[in-house]
C-alpha cells in the first residue's frame, strides 16, 4: 500500500471516529451522567480543586482534560463533545497502528477499526470516566503486547505511565488490568531472563509516582484526602456491591448465570474460545515467536474476562462491546499463524464480528440504551438552544420528560431566573450539572454526582460518613452559604433537603417548594 493510501486511511478513520461520536453525543441526555464532567471541567478552569472543593468518587483525569478543552475551544457544549470525540479518534488510531504490527491485511484492520470507533465512545457520546479508563487500559495492554513482541525499551518504560493515567480516570477496570499486567510482566521476565527491563519498569513507575505527587501538589490536595476520597471510600463501595446482600450483591449473583454471563456475552465467548484454540496451537514455548504469541493470547483472554467481570460487578450500563472487533483482529492473527484453512476461518470470524457489531450498535448506540433512552421517542427532542446558546447543537430529551421536554426546559429556565436574581451566597444541589456554567457563578457544588445511594458520596451507614459530613459543613461555614437550592432531574424527590439534613444537624431551614418535587429553596438558619 502506498504512502498516499495510508494517509487517506488514517484521514478517513480520524474523520469517521470523531464525527460518529460527535453526532451521537448530541442525541438526548441522561442528566446525572451526561453533564457530570461538563460542570467539573468548568469548576477546575475557574480555579476550584477536585477532592478539596468538590467530592469525587471516580478519577479527576476527565475533569482536568475537560478544563483544558474549555480553555482551548471555549466554554460550551461543542467543546465538551470535541473532548469525547478526540478520545474516540485516539482509540481508533492507536488500534489501527497497533494491529499493523501484526502484519494483518490493512483493509481488514481498517474495517475493524471502523467498528471499534462505532461501538466505543458513541455509546455515551459525552466525556465519561468509564470510557477513558477503558481506552487507556486497552492502550496499556497493547503497549504490553508490543513490549513482549518487539522488546522495545520505550514500551517497558511508558507502561506504568499509561496505567497510572488509566487509574486516574477510573479505579476499575484499571486496577484489574494493572494487577494482571504485573503478573504477566513478572512471568515474562522469568521466562526471558531479560532483567534489564526491570530497571525500565521501575524507572517508569518512579516517574509515574512523581507525576501523581506533582498533580496533588499543584492542586494543593492532601495525600490523606486523596486516599480517603479516591481509594478507601470507592473501595468500600466495591466491597459492599460484592458482599452486602442489600446492595448490588443481588445484581451480581443474579448476573452470574448462563443467560447473562454466557448468553449476554455469547459473541465474546465465541471469539475467546477461538483464541484459546490459538493458544493451544502454539505449545512450543522454546521457539521465541511462539512464546511471545502464547503470552499475548494469555493477556487478551484474561483481560477480556476481567472486563466482563468488571461489567458484572458494577451492575452498570454495558460499555465493553468495542472489544468484539479487537478480539476479532487477534483471532485473524491467530488464524494466519496457526491454522491451515485460513479463508474458511477468516470468513467465519468476519461473520461473527459483523453480526455482533451490528446487533450491539443497534441495541446500545442507536437506541441510546447507555443513557436510558431506549424506550424514548427521540423525535420528541427539541433544540437545547431554548435553554442556552451554550448548548448549540444538542437535541434535548431526557428519560423523565420523554414526551414533554419543553416542560423540563421551562422548569430549568424558571430555576435559573430565580437563582440568578438571588444575590446571596448560594449552594446549588442538582444532577443538572450545568448551572455554574450557565450562570457563570460559583454555586459551591458539593459533588460530581448526586445519587444518595452510597455510591457518589457516603451516607450515615458508611464509615466515611463523618468525613463527608465535615466536608459539607466546612464548605458551608468557610463560604458563608446562606441558601441552598435543590433541583431534581428525576422528579421523584430523590434529591431533597431531608436527605442532606443528616449531614447538617446544627442548621435549620426555612424551605419553599417552588416546583413540587423538582425545585425548592432552603434558607439556612442556626437552630
Amino acid at each position: 500500500m502506498s504512502k498516499i493510501q495510508n494517509i487517506l486511511i488514517i484521514f478517513f478513520l480520524s474523520i469517521f471516529s470523531f464525527s460518529i461520536n460527535f453526532y451521537f453525543g448530541n442525541i438526548g441526555v441522561f442528566p446525572i451522567d451526561t453533564f457530570a464532567y461538563f460542570d467539573t471541567g468548568y469548576l477546575i478552569l475557574k480555579g476550584q480543586i477536585p477532592i478539596k472543593d468538590f467530592w469525587i468518587s471516580t478519577g479527576f483525569g476527565v475533569d482536568i482534560l475537560q478544563s483544558i478543552f474549555f480553555k482551548i475551544f471555549g466554554i460550551n457544549w461543542n467543546s465538551y463533545l470535541i473532548h469525547s470525540s478526540f478520545a474516540n479518534m485516539f482509540a481508533c488510531l492507536f488500534s489501527y497502528f497497533f494491529f499493523l504490527k501484526f502484519n494483518l491485511n490493512k483493509n481488514l484492520i481498517f474495517s475493524y477499526c471502523i467498528l471499534i470507533s462505532a461501538l466505543l465512545y458513541p455509546l455515551v457520546g459525552t466525556p465519561f470516566a468509564y470510557q477513558h479508563a477503558f481506552i487507556f487500559s486497552l492502550l496499556g495492554l497493547f503497549v504490553l503486547c508490543l513490549a513482549i513482541k518487539e522488546d522495545k525499551k520505550s514500551s517497558w518504560f511508558f507502561l506504568p505511565v499509561i496505567f497510572l493515567m488509566s487509574f486516574l480516570f477510573m479505579q476499575t477496570p484499571s486496577i484489574y488490568i494493572i494487577i494482571l499486567s504485573i503478573i504477566i510482566i513478572f512471568v515474562n521476565l522469568l521466562i526471558s531472563k531479560n532483567y534489564k527491563n526491570i530497571l525500565l519498569l521501575v524507572s517508569g513507575s518512579f516517574i509515574s509516582l512523581i507525576f501523581l505527587f506533582l498533580i496533588l501538589l499543584n492542586f494543593n490536595i492532601q495525600f490523606y484526602d486523596f486516599l480517603n476520597q479516591y481509594i478507601f471510600f470507592p473501595s468500600s463501595i466495591g466491597l459492599s456491591r460484592i458482599f452486602n446482600e442489600d446492595s448490588a450483591f443481588i445484581a451480581l449473583s443474579s448476573n452470574f448465570n448462563f443467560k447473562s454471563v454466557i448468553g449476554h456475552f455469547k459473541f465474546f465467548h465465541i471469539l475467546l474460545i477461538f483464541l484459546v484454540f490459538c493458544l493451544i496451537r502454539c505449545p512450543d514455548l522454546k521457539e521465541k515467536k511462539k512464546n511471545q504469541d502464547f503470552i499475548i493470547f494469555i493477556i487478551i483472554i484474561l483481560s477480556s474476562y476481567l472486563f466482563i467481570f468488571n461489567q458484572l460487578i458494577t451492575a452498570n450500563q454495558t460499555f465493553i462491546f468495542s472489544l468484539i472487533p479487537i478480539l476479532g483482529l487477534f483471532a485473524h492473527y491467530g488464524i494466519s499463524r496457526y491454522f491451515n484453512k485460513k479463508n474458511y476461518l477468516n470468513f467465519f470470524v468476519i461473520i461473527i464480528v459483523s453480526i455482533s457489531s451490528i446487533k450491539y450498535f443497534n441495541d446500545y448506540v442507536l437506541k441510546r440504551k447507555f443513557i436510558d433512552l431506549q424506550s424514548v421517542d427521540l423525535n420528541y427532542a427539541i433544540n437545547a438552544n431554548n435553554l442556552s446558546p451554550k448548548f448549540r447543537g444538542l437535541k434535548w430529551i431526557t428519560p423523565v420528560y420523554s414526551k414533554n421536554p419543553k416542560k423540563e426546559i421551562n422548569v430549568i429556565n424558571q430555576s435559573l431566573t430565580e437563582i440568578k436574581a438571588d444575590e446571596r451566597i448560594k449552594m446549588v444541589i442538582t444532577d443538572y450539572q450545568f448551572y455554574s456554567i450557565l450562570l457563570d457563578e460559583n454555586l459551591h457544588n458539593l459533588n460530581r454526582w448526586y445519587t444518595h445511594d452510597n455510591n457518589s458520596y457516603p451516607l450515615n451507614n458508611n464509615k466515611y460518613f463523618d468525613l463527608y459530613k465535615n466536608f459539607i459543613n466546612n464548605k458551608i461555614k468557610n463560604n458563608n452559604i446562606e441558601v441552598i437550592y435543590i433541583i431534581d432531574s428525576n422528579a421523584k424527590n430523590n434529591i431533597n433537603i431531608n436527605n442532606f439534613k443528616t449531614f447538617l444537624p446544627e442548621y435549620c431551614f426555612d424551605s419553599v417548594q417552588i416546583v413540587e418535587k423538582v425545585f425548592s429553596k432552603h434558607e439556612i438558619n442556626k437552630c
